[in-house]
Formats: structure tokens, C-alpha cells, sequence
């Protein structure tokens, strides 16, 4: 990872991948490429299928690649939340130089802090330096040029399944593309979307995305408590499917066209046309009606997290809830969630002309949170993945992580954290009773609905 040039942010989401590239200097992003393309490999955000996914990524990339006139041979991918713990690390040195602290000193506390050992079916993903101490001095952001005798640093370090890390590598290396490095989707997102205020004071961000939703909860500028539920968008699909007995693919197209979230949004009087499966003539229903059908979906959604954020009091933070990922677009999300939950909700969408809708939020964040990165948190990330030290005009430059594993006779070890191990930040409710996972979203049918500005958005993923 690196904050100039050319960044490429990969989101690889349940029902579409998404790609964009930026040009990025001095920490200002402009975006240069967007693709996206259905997605087949990956269920509930993680890689099932490593061919099918790989293919879907090259066709992403082969987008970005014509509208940014270069070929991308790096890409920054996000992580889902699925799996993800937290661990506090701390680590301390003598300086090398007692008078005069550099990156190098910097480089080797990191790798002090991360020594001892993790389970060996996890891998520490991210590390997030808090407080740097010189000597008895603390509180320090970036100890560079510093003169001291001692360096210690206390951070908090992300793990996360190497099963979930191994087949997402794999899928990306099998795309022809080299990882340059990875970001957790709640950290990228809660750093860039939601606002200083936001985060020091306390607030949920709500990510609803077609497989799993996931509710983080940020306060004092760091992430205290992520849960994910395994229902979304194509539950809310395959729902409208069962009851009304129509094909998957017209479910989808009737859910984006015409779906509302809350039924008191909805009007009777207002009548769609279905095609039941086996009936020749078209039926009649009611816009309430299949508002009744979403909104039994959501309130499950937001029943479940509503019960996780209860039990860490994330429901009495005064900064209110963030809505992302493409399900909350459809309409009356917003206005359920405030129903369910009690707190003042919003939905963002990026302001760059063609992301503004919900469903980019991820990929964007990604560039710009990698946009963002200080001299600090780029020295983190080359200590963490072992690259060596390397400097352009004074900025520290971050290699791919790929390229550095090539060199090798093997595959890089990634370093495993000492630490004081708390509780996993996420917590993942698999109540299979209540939610039918055995189905897949039929992506390949043709529709014949009304046309909406959001469903024109998805209709091309199904053409």
C-alpha cells in the first residue's frame, strides 16, 4: 500500500465485485476507473469458488484498466468483518542511536510488539499503532527524528482466518494481480465515512450487504465491537421469491424497482403485476403487500444486531446509526432502522460522479482510506508484512505484499502478535432456523418490471 499514484480498491462482495482506481496526491483521490461485475465465487463475502471469483475479478479489472488508460497490476482488497478478532500488542526497544529515533526504530519495535504467537489457523491482518512512549515520555503519534534512549509502542492488532486470507489470496494471484496490501472493511469504512465527531464520541455503521449484515460500533476513534448477522439482500429476494412464487431473478428486479422497507411508506392503492411460476396470466398485488414481505425480513435483521449492540450499550451513543452497502439503498431503510434501533439514521453514498449509491460506500472507502495513510501507519504495514525499509523523497513506500512472497522460496509467514487477547471484536449469530442459506440468487433470468434509478444501477449485473 501506498498514498500517491495509482490506488485500486477491490471489493468482493456477495452479489457484485467492485473496483476503483484513483490518482492519489497528497492525500487527495481522484477516482479514474470504476468497475464491477456479478459475482459468482462468494457467498456472504468470502471466497467459496477461487476460479469463479478469479474470473469475475478479471473481467472487473479489464473495466478499470479501459477507463484508466494503464493496466492495474495491484489492488488494495477489503476484508469482510466475517471472522475478525481484536488484540491489544505491546512492544519496547533500546534505539539504535540513542540520539536520534528513526523509522528503522520504528520498523523494529512493531516487530518486537508482534513477536509470541497466535493460533495457527488465524494471521494478523492489520496493526493500528495507538501511543508511542520515548523514554517516560507518551502520547506520541510519529517518534521520527525524536531523540531518546527507549522506544515502546502500543497498538491493536486485527487477526483474522488464514482459510478466509489463503482463498482470497489465491483468488487474486489466479486473476494475474498481485496484492499490495489488505484493509478491514469496517476500519476503512468507520475511518472515512463517518465524521471526527462520529468517531470520538461513539457511533454504529451499519453495513448491509446482500449475504450478511454487519453492525460496528466506534467510539474514542477506534473500532470497540463488530457483529455480523448472515441474512441481507438475497434473503430479502429469495423471501419475495417464496411468497409470491416467482422466479428469483423477477424477485431481485421487483425488489429493487418497487421494494420499501416499511410498510407505513407504503400505498395500497398502488398495484404491481407479477408472473407466477406455472400461471399463464400476470397477478395483481399491492405495493403494501410486498412491503410486508421486506419488512418481516429487516425487522429480523435489526432484531438480531439490535440485541448484540444492547448488550455493549451501542444504543446510547450520541452519534446515531450509518447505513452503507447495497441493500440499504432501497427505500425506507433509513426510516426502519430509526423504527427498530431508536437512533437517528442516515445513508451515505460517495459525491464522485457515477458511485453515488450506497452499494460503492466500501470500495471507496478503501482508496481513500489508503489515501489517507500517514508515514507512521505505512512503516506499520512494511514491519508488519516484513518488507524491507524503503523511502521515496522522504514518504515511506510500502511494496506488494505478493511480489515480496515471489522472492521467496516460500510463501511470507505473517508475524503473530504478543499480546493481552480480549474478547473477539466480532460476533457472528448463525441462527440457521430462522434464515435460508441453501439457495443461490438466480443471476441469469430476464426481467420484465418497471425500470427505477436503482434498479437501472444493478439491471446490467443480470443482462
Amino acid at each position: 500500500m501506498a498514498n500517491h499514484g495509482l490506488i485500486v480498491g477491490l471489493d468482493i462482495g456477495t452479489n457484485t465485485i467492485k473496483a476503483l482506481a484513483a490518482d492519489v496526491r497528497n492525500q487527495q483521490s481522484n477516482i479514474v476507473g470504476v468497475g464491477r461485475s456479478v459475482s459468482h465465487g462468494v457467498k456472504k463475502g468470502v471466497v467459496v469458488d477461487i476460479d469463479a471469483a478469479a474470473n469475475d475479478i478479471r473481467q472487473t479489472l479489464a473495466q478499470v484498466n479501459e477507463q484508466a488508460g494503464q493496466t492495474v497490476t495491484d489492488v488494495i482488497v477489503s476484508l469482510p468483518a466475517e471472522g475478525i478478532q481484536i488484540t491489544h500488542v505491546n512492544g519496547q526497544i533500546t534505539v539504535e542511536d540513542s540520539q536520534h529515533i528513526s523509522y528503522r526504530d520504528v520498523n523494529a519495535v512493531v516487530q518486537e510488539a508482534l513477536k509470541g504467537q497466535t493460533s495457527v489457523d488465524r494471521e494478523v491482518v492489520d496493526l493500528i499503532p495507538v501511543d508511542f512512549v520515548v523514554d517516560d515520555f507518551d502520547g506520541i503519534q510519529d517518534p521520527n527524528d525524536m531523540v531518546g534512549m527507549r522506544l515502546a509502542m502500543s497498538g491493536i492488532a486485527y487477526t483474522a482466518p488464514k482459510n478466509v486470507l489463503g482463498n482470497l489470496k489465491m483468488a487474486i494471484e489466479k486473476a494475474g494481480l498481485n496484492l499490495r496490501d489488505c484493509v478491514l472493511t469496517p476500519l476503512a469504512t468507520s475511518k472515512t465515512v463517518l465524521s471526527e465527531a462520529e468517531q470520538e464520541f461513539g457511533s454504529i455503521l451499519l453495513d448491509m450487504g446482500a449475504g450478511q449484515s454487519t453492525a460496528t460500533v466506534v467510539k474514542d476513534n477506534q473500532l470497540k465491537f463488530i457483529s455480523s448477522f448472515p441474512a441481507g439482500g438475497d434473503n430479502i429476494s429469495r423471501d419475495i421469491s417464496t411468497v409470491l412464487s416467482i422466479g428469483g431473478y423477477d424477485a431481485e428486479m421487483l425488489k429493487l424497482d418497487s421494494g420499501i422497507a416499511l410498510t407505513d411508506l407504503a400505498n395500497n392503492d398502488d398495484k404491481l403485476m407479477i408472473q407466477k411460476v406455472g400461471k399463464t396470466a400476470p397477478e395483481e398485488i399491492s405495493e403494501n403487500y410486498l412491503a410486508q414481505i421486506i419488512e418481516a425480513r429487516v425487522d429480523q435483521i435489526l432484531d438480531k444486531l439490535g440485541e448484540k449492540l444492547s448488550m455493549v450499550s451501542a444504543l446510547e451513543m450520541p452519534g446515531g446509526i450509518t447505513v452503507v452497502g447495497g441493500t440499504s439503498a432501497m427505500e425506507g431503510i433509513p426510516n426502519a432502522v430509526t423504527n427498530k434501533l431508536g437512533l437517528a439514521t442516515k445513508r451515505f453514498a460517495p459525491d464522485d460522479i457515477g458511485l453515488h449509491h450506497p452499494g460503492f460506500a466500501n470500495a471507496w472507502a478503501i482508496v481513500q482510506y489508503a489515501a489517507q495513510q500517514l508515514p507512521i501507519q505505512l512503516i506499520t504495514k512494511q514491519a508488519l508484512y516484513g518488507l524491507p525499509l524503503q523511502q521515496s523523497k522522504g514518504m515511506p513506500v510500502v511494496q506488494s505484499v505478493e511480489r515480496v512472497a515471489q522472492r521467496s522460496e516460500k510463501a511470507m509467514p505473517m508475524p503473530a502478535a504478543k499480546s493481552t487477547p480480549v474478547e473477539p471484536v466480532v460476533e457472528v449469530d448463525e441462527d440457521e432456523n430462522d434464515i435460508d442459506d441453501t439457495e443461490e440468487s438466480n443471476k441469469n433470468r430476464q426481467a420484465n418490471a418497471k425500470k427505477s434509478p436503482i434498479g437501472d444501477f444493478f439491471r446490467e449485473f443480470f443482462d
